[in-house]
């Protein structure tokens, strides 16, 4: 069935629809063959938006395309008014043609500058817009859980009772391994919930077992594991959280100290307070002086900060006990944080803050000497203790690197295995279908760790339902003919949504967001993102351009913005929703992602007459597709590079990153942009483009429908 596209213009109050400005946008919808134009008044309040989605349904239109000031956006009253009748809030697509009324009492909002060519971008866009079939797509109902300990068990517990099958796989015996820093209850939380599943049914536990490999996607992963034994296993999953920890070694302070026999781990010194016998052994019978440090080297979470104060509160109970708590690069954001150390601090443990300096230190056959600055007091100080426990710091070792390898991760700088990306958080991974909670994926508390596993536990169920998932067929489309097999779009696919049937790529639909970055990257130009092709893009770049006027007469247009529509979209909207004018000589083509962006939309951009093209993406490590913006930043400077051999400034192509919030900030960029681009004066590019656009207008488009008769 053809599509069937209305465009909605708001009147903007009743002398508007008068105006020629308005006229002119009326014109340019009512020459687009598969529309049909409506006129609707105030579409930013609820009658207008009512109006507008029962001719939605009334005329039985496909799509829509609504034209307002900034004050109507969707979500908002618009979808709640298609939600009402029965439609897909998702069909229209809505522009800031008019800029924000003065007043609300007038209602009269003036079409904005750049209108016009906003519009016709907008309709070339429609001409490409179809509604992909829907397929029934089977998933793996288990869910492999990799890890042990509190996280691990609650993942467990709460896939069994959403009704999946739990696959727990433990680096050791035992479920729930001790942990006295979390405190009693926790411990004693995990303990119960261990028993709890070794006695549930639906549920499979492979103790000292290894992930082997994961292969597959999204809803149909292929884990291989060896058990304790070293039997192999091949296991058909439909996602995997990861609650494994990396391994951990003292956070030693820069200078002086070691691991040794009277310098511990925290965990070490909590687990002999909870046996005193076994303290008396290691010290005597006391009175003990004890030094307690945490962040002395990287930083530390509140987590380690808690459990500090912990211990020192269980030996200062101790009438003849002195313990000293040393802390420099450590979060205190946690929970009652405050008042826990107000309370240490009035049971006699003597705080020392660094700012400057450090701890130095040795240890002796009798203690440990300390020595450290007092900025207080402007003095060094030195003191014996009998005991230091220090906190731990992330230490991946070669086997934790190739979990993370086998997984499709990577370990990040920090030593855990989250994505250095913010809109990844809290548990969303690299690869689409693998979710990180607790200690996997950083640092954190309980309370942060619980909201994690929630998170994965949703994620779970809206990728697999109950086993059976409705997904759009075809998004990516695959020209085998082109394909050469390179596998580029397997390696820069940022969710791993790319794979390889019978040697050709295809893409699974439950991963793929459709950032285009395998699109763009592809160096045969073999994939299109339906609806997303490279042929709209380039006929919404020439709409954006529009008419260059004649020859010889000054022209406005200057700068081609290419905008990620995560980030500098929902940006510049709310510009102009504070009253924020757009600069003139500005125009706007929005991409999925900026890693959509390649240099044929640039150079596409340089040909029309563009002076400078300025390319809007998220911030590095906070892509929302995770990697976009690096593709974009790669791309841009190979492309300047090769502007500058050709003879034209590559200052031309900018790059910029911008955050949904930075409404101010991406208009500065914008004006930061267009004065680059008044230094360098016209693009040597204007010239030819004016001469094609003028020959254009007496030459007939000739195609197989002609035929020269001799």
């Amino acid at each position: 069935m053809s599509a069937r596209v209305g465009v909605f213009l708001c009147q903007g109050g009743r002398s508007q629809a008068d105006s020629l400005d308005f006229k002119k946008l009326r014109w340019t919808a009512e020459a687009f063959d598969q529309g049909r134009v409506f006129t609707v008044a105030h579409t930013c309040q609820a009658q207008g938006a009512a109006a507008v989605a029962r001719l939605i349904k009334e005329h039985e239109l496909t799509s829509a395309v609504v034209g307002a000031c900034p004050l109507l956006h969707n979500p908002g009253g618009l979808s709640r008014a298609l939600a009402a009748e029965g439609l897909d809030p998702q069909m229209a697509t809505v522009l800031d043609l008019c800029a924000k009324p003065e007043g609300e009492a007038s209602g009269v909002c003036a079409v904005a500058p750049g209108a016009q060519a906003a519009l016709s971008q907008a309709l070339c866009g429609q001409q490409f817009k179809q509604e992909l079939p829907l397929e029934e797509l089977a998933v793996a109902t288990s869910v492999l859980v990799v890890g042990e300990g509190l996280p691990a068990l609650w993942s467990a517990r709460g896939l069994l009772r959403a009704g999946y099958h739990p696959v727990l796989l433990t680096p050791s015996q035992r479920l729930a391994p001790p942990a006295p820093l979390l405190g009693t209850e926790a411990v004693d939380e995990a303990a119960a919930l261990a028993k709890e599943l070794e006695e549930a049914e639906g549920i499979t536990l492979i103790r000292q077992g290894r992930l082997l490999g994961l292969g597959g996607g999204a809803g149909n992963f292929t884990a291989t594991i060896a058990d304790r034994a070293g039997e192999i296993k091949s296991l058909s999953v439909g996602g995997v959280i990861v609650a494994q920890a990396p391994p951990k070694a003292l956070n030693l302070p820069p200078q002086g100290l070691a691991a040794g026999e009277r310098v511990v781990s925290l965990e070490e010194l909590a687990s002999l307070l909870q046996a005193p016998e076994h303290l008396k052994k290691r010290l005597g019978q006391g009175p003990y002086t004890v030094a307690l440090g945490v962040g002395l080297g990287r930083q530390a979470a509140p987590l380690d900060l808690i459990g500090a104060m912990n211990c020192a509160r269980k030996l200062a109970a101790g009438p003849e006990n002195r313990v000293v708590l040393f802390t420099n690069n450590a979060k205190v954001a946690g929970d009652d944080l405050e008042a826990l150390t107000q309370q240490v601090r009035g049971e006699g443990v003597v705080f020392v803050k660094f700012t400057t300096g450090g701890l130095r230190g040795s240890e002796a056959s009798e203690g440990v000497d300390l020595e450290w600055d007092e900025e207080i007091l402007g003095a060094t100080m030195a003191d014996r203790f009998d005991l230091v426990a220090l906190d731990q710091t992330p230490v991946p070792n070669p086997a934790y690197h190739e979990l993370a390898h086998r997984l499709g991760l990577s370990v990040g700088r920090d030593g855990y295995l989250q994505p250095e990306a913010v809109n990844a958080l809290p548990a969303q991974s690299r690869r689409a279908g693998v979710w990180l909670v607790g200690p996997a994926r950083g640092q954190g508390d309980l309370e942060r760790w619980a909201d994690e596993v929630q998170e994965a536990l949703y994620g779970v169920r809206r990728l697999l339902a109950q086993g059976s998932v409705q997904v759009e067929s075809g998004r990516v489309s695959v020209d085998r003919k082109r394909c050469t097999i390179c596998l580029t779009c397997v390696r820069v696919c940022p969710e791993g949504a790319m794979d390889r049937l019978f040697r050709r790529p295809m893409s699974n639909p439950l991963a793929c967001t459709g950032c285009g970055t395998c699109a763009a990257e592809c160096p045969m130009e073999a994939i299109q993102i339906v609806g997303q092709e490279d042929t709209r893009y380039s006929r919404e770049i020439a709409a954006a351009a529009g008419r260059v006027g004649d020859m010889g007469r000054a022209v406005e247009r200057q700068l081609l913005v290419l905008a990620c529509a995560n980030s500098a979209a929902p940006a510049l909207h709310a510009a102009r929703l504070q009253g924020a004018a757009l600069p003139p000589g500005l125009r706007l083509v929005q991409v999925p992602c900026a890693g959509k962006v390649d240099a044929d939309m640039v150079l596409e951009g340089l040909q029309r007459g563009f002076d400078g093209v300025l390319i809007l993406s998220c911030h590095p490590d906070a892509c929302y597709s995770l990697t976009g913006s690096t593709w974009a930043g790669m791309r841009a400077g190979h492309l300047c590079n090769l502007l500058a051999e050709t003879g034209l400034e590559p200052e031309r192509l900018m790059l910029a990153g911008v955050a949904p919030s930075q409404s101010k900030e991406v208009l500065a960029i914008i004006n930061h942009a267009l004065a680059t681009l008044e230094r360098l004066g016209h693009s040597p590019l204007k010239v030819g483009a004016q001469v094609r656009e003028v020959l254009t207008r007496y030459t007939l488009d000739m195609d197989d429908t002609y035929a020269i008769v001799s």
